[in-house]
């Protein structure tokens, strides 16, 4: 998919990070943006960013966790715009940091409502009329390197993140011979706010602490500064696969022999139920 004009896009954690920087990309490119965020105030200061820019944006304040509110946003993007042609599932938060034993069963639900439920309700609710369009249409999940590789203390995150991408395999098998290309995005740091996430914790007591405590948050801040590609060239990588149907939409080649080592245990392993 490489020609966005006349068609419509809908963007969850739209309002900042990697959501608000591919909006913008294919706003550029004469896409109709309706995103949609859990941040009101900050939806609305990105839509006037992108209306500066001429870009047509359209909001929605949506906890992607809420089927119901999900379901309504939904009708009622079809029902405005009448298509949506663009669907990146993209909103998600980063879950904290405890080893497996000692995380929080709420901080589960939270990271599980989020980070793969949200992207099943915006497939759920979205498919049937993409579908049904006949258009070009593209879906894009996004996931993370760290749905390929695990990294300890992350459990909850590396879990779903796993899971969106098994799950957008799927839909890449279900898809193949429909209107419909498919993608899912597994980037490894990217400068984004991802680790101030919990401000946004469904505990209001979790959520007053986090934005309180600097110091749990300066180690990943660190490394995203030192190692994050910008939004912009995220951005990028994601029309450029976009135009040429790649499915996995990997950054950071520096990662690679993290991702080679995993192969190989996996092949020693199935190595020994393999004949002679």
């Amino acid at each position: 998919m490489n020609s966005f004009e006349n068609t419509v896009g809908f963007i969850t954690g739209g309002a900042a990070g990697i959501g608000l920087g591919v909006g913008r990309a294919l706003g550029l490119k004469g896409m109709t943006l309706v995103l949609a965020d859990v941040e009101a105030d900050t939806l609305d200061k990105a839509a006037e960013e992108l209306r500066a820019e001429g870009i047509t944006v359209h909001t929605e304040v949506l906890d992607v966790r809420d089927a119901d509110a999900y379901r309504e946003v939904a009708e009622r993007t079809l029902a405005t715009h009448g298509k949506v042609n663009f669907l990146f599932n993209n909103a998600g938060v980063g879950g904290g940091h405890a080893p497996a034993g000692e995380t929080p069963l709420q901080d589960w639900r939270w990271v599980v409502d989020v980070n793969l439920l949200g992207v099943v309700y915006g497939v759920e609710f979205f498919l049937p009329a993409m579908r049904a369009s006949g258009e070009p249409c593209y879906v894009i999940n996004t996931a993370s390197l760290a749905g390929h590789i695990a990294n300890p203390g992350m459990g909850a995150y590396c879990a779903t993140k796993f899971a969106v991408v098994g799950y957008s395999e799927t839909m890449r098998q279900e898809l193949a011979e429909s209107n419909i290309e498919i993608s899912v995005l597994c980037p490894a740091w990217v400068k984004t706010r991802i680790a101030q996430s919990r401000r946004n914790h469904p505990d209001a007591s979790e959520a007053a602490q986090a934005a309180g405590d600097q110091d749990g948050m300066n180690m990943i801040d660190e490394i995203i500064a030192n190692e994050g590609i910008s939004v912009e060239a995220l951005a990028e990588r994601v029309v450029n696969g976009m135009a040429s149907g790649t499915f996995y939409l990997f950054t950071h080649p520096d990662f690679w022999p993290m991702m080679k080592e995993r192969l190989g245990r996996i092949t020693a392993d199935y190595n020994e139920v393999m004949p002679g």
